[in-house]
């Protein structure tokens, strides 16, 4: 169970403060400070060309700029007004009203006391409202013992982020000394608010996830209020720095999901998402499992007392065992899509109910996965395959493991059509899962069948570098985005009876994510290790796969580096060196960050057609994207 708390992301303040800086043309346009507390968002500044500074001397005359959330302080309005700057005043409206109070007080007198932490933007914004010699910041009790001998009447305000216990505290305590001071409390009630929904949520969680930049007073504070109530608080600043804590929440596991005042509502419905379709796949993958390896247990049974095959089926379940069920989950994925009975509560807990007729077609699909991939790694002579010796490899002489797999394939090929037949569903609905799982299959083949032969028939590159791209793509789309992604949650959106136009819309959303996912893929096969790959990390290498990611290296190579490449790219001898060969050069010619860029564009335009669907169906689509383009297996 993921559960999002519904006060997370930016608050009102920071929201506005966006709004009005994304209305600016990034080009002679400053922005005074971090608009947020959050690198996340001034990182997407800079990459649009936003100037961002410290000091008004560094603008030029005449310039625009963008004061920052936690305000400035009156110095700074004055110099930008002699460099007859145009300011977009973007300065919270609580902390203005702080500005006005201290501006006020301290010219008539009074000595102002801001309770914050020192250093703070928003506390050095505050502070320069003040007259000198004014004002004191106290972040701790002894910073008020001399102020509070001091005779000046006092103003007492607050860091709209301070912490509330600290605020309490030091209010008791001037209250004690100077009955006659000016109490005004600015704290953020939202800031207060957030934070108690927060800690609820902790309380009843087995992990909670807490999101925001570590630099930030408000991000800290949640945090720190979480970690109070429960041990397991991950405090992370996006989904990849979830992804690498060692302490990544177990999949069963229920999760309450918060965002501080200055967390991007993006990268919240990110982890969201990715949390959500993570939970979703280990339930559909337990399913599976439990479903397919009791049938293939009953086919065993029924095979003893026939020469050879018992054994042979045997090899088939194990070789069944360890997959990762993407496309089962996606087959149950479409079902639950597909019926308006499932998805009222699709947002927090999409698996609580599911079409049943969705269990015996992914067993089916599954087992047609297994017996491809044991054709598959005799077509590429793969001696691995998730983490076991593949069939073929496993007898002494070659032809025979050959021929024995490729009938065991068979097999497994003939067995999903079986299942498929007997899988119970309304005749109706059974013509048209048989009729569109025919059509995966032959597509499939078809993708097979050009990624054998394009070796054979090589392109070259340098000289015709588009018809290569453009072969390769074919391969991607027929063997890749239609077989593991498009085929088999169309599969569930016709077990779930979903319509032509839905079906469809499924089907448009998985093909560029499909093409996405075989090039994460193809990054996995030559940066990722064995222990990760479940095979050979050199087994692109000897297969001399071609890829894009190949291709465009390829393409963009020097002399020098294509010399290399031939000689380390195809070699069925290479050694690790020939890797780090490859990988040095896939690096050097920008093929990596160009990769990287097709899975972002490719995937963008996935979410783009996602977010034309109904709300409730959103969260469990996106997760999967963001699942399937930031895995490291």
């Amino acid at each position: 169970m993921i559960k999002t708390a519904k006060e997370s992301g930016f608050c009102h303040g920071v929201r506005a403060a966006v709004y009005k800086a994304d209305a600016q043309r990034g080009e002679g346009v400053y922005l005074f400070g971090d608009l947020v507390n959050n690198q996340h968002v001034m990182n997407g500044y800079r990459r649009r060309g936003f100037n961002i500074v410290q000091d008004a001397d560094d603008v030029e005359p005449g310039g625009t700029v963008i004061i920052r959330a936690h305000g400035v302080p009156r110095a700074v309005y004055d110099a930008l007004a002699r460099k007859t700057a145009e300011i977009v005043d973007c300065t919270c409206p609580k902390v203005k009203s702080i500005h006005e109070i201290v501006s006020e007080k301290s010219t008539a007198g009074h000595h102002v006391i801001i309770i914050g932490k020192n250093g703070h933007p928003e506390v050095v914004g505050i502070f320069g409202w003040c007259e000198a010699g004014t004002a004191t910041v106290a972040e701790k009790e002894s910073d008020l013992a001399g102020v509070l001998r001091d005779s000046a009447p006092l103003c007492v305000v607050a860091q709209t982020t301070c912490k509330k216990a600290w605020w309490e505290r030091a209010v008791a305590l001037i209250k004690s000394k100077r009955p006659d001071a000016e109490i005004f409390d600015t704290l953020c009630g939202v800031t207060a608010a957030r934070i108690s929904r927060a800690v609820e949520m902790a309380k009843e969680s087995d992990v909670m996830v807490v999101v925001g930049d570590k630099k930030s007073a408000n991000s800290l504070e949640l945090y720190e209020a979480c970690r109070a109530e429960n041990a397991n608080v991950l405090f992370v600043e996006s989904l990849e720095e979830l992804l690498n804590v060692k302490e990544f929440p177990d999949t069963g596991a229920a999760i309450g999901l918060a965002g501080s005042a200055s967390a991007p509502a993006d990268i919240i419905d990110e982890i969201h998402g990715f949390l959500l379709f993570s939970n979703f796949l280990a339930q559909a993958k337990s399913e599976i499992e439990e479903a397919s390896d009791k049938y293939l247990q009953e086919i065993i049974k029924s095979a003893k007392g026939k020469p050879f095959v018992e054994e042979a089926l045997i090899s088939l379940y194990e070789q069944n065992q360890n997959g990762k069920r993407i496309r089962g989950a996606l087959i149950k994925l479409g079902a639950a899509v597909s019926t308006a009975a499932n998805t009222a509560d699709m947002h927090d807990n999409p698996h609580t109910r599911h079409e049943a007729g969705y269990l015996p077609v992914a067993v089916a699909y599954e087992i047609f996965q297994t017996a491809i991939l044991i054709h598959d790694d005799i077509i590429d002579k793969s001696p691995k395959r998730r983490g076991r010796a593949t069939i073929h490899s496993a007898e002494a002489d070659a032809h025979f493991g050959n021929s024995r797999a490729i009938c065991i394939g068979d097999y497994g090929l003939f067995l999903a059509n079986k299942i498929l037949a007997e899988s119970g569903l309304p005749p109706e609905t059974l013509v048209k899962v048989l009729r569109l799982f025919s059509q995966i299959q032959l597509t499939t083949l078809e993708g097979e069948i050009m990624d054998v032969s394009l070796p054979y028939y090589p392109i070259d590159i340098a000289a015709d570098y588009e018809k290569f791209t453009y072969t390769v793509n074919c391969i991607f789309e027929y063997k890749t985005a239609w077989y593991t992604l498009a085929g088999p949650i169309m599969l569930g959106a016709v077990c779930g009876g979903g319509d032509e136009k839905l079906i469809t819309l499924l089907r448009d959303i998985t093909m560029p994510l499909g093409i996405a996912f075989q090039i994460k893929d193809d990054l996995l096969g030559i940066y990722a290790g064995e222990e990760v790959l479940g095979k050979p990390a050199l087994s692109d290498i000897f297969e001399k796969k071609q890829t894009l990611l190949y291709g465009y290296a390829y393409k963009h190579a020097t002399p020098q580096q294509r010399e290399r490449l031939n000689k380390s790219y195809g070699n069925p001898r290479a050694t690790s060196e020939d890797l780090e060969t490859v990988r040095e050069i896939f690096t050097a010619t920008g093929a990596k960050a160009h990769a990287e860029e097709e899975i972002r564009r490719l995937s963008q335009a996935s979410l783009d057609l996602v977010n034309t669907m109904e709300k409730k169906h959103q969260t469990i689509l996106h997760g999967l994207v963001h699942y399937l383009i930031t895995r490291k297996f």
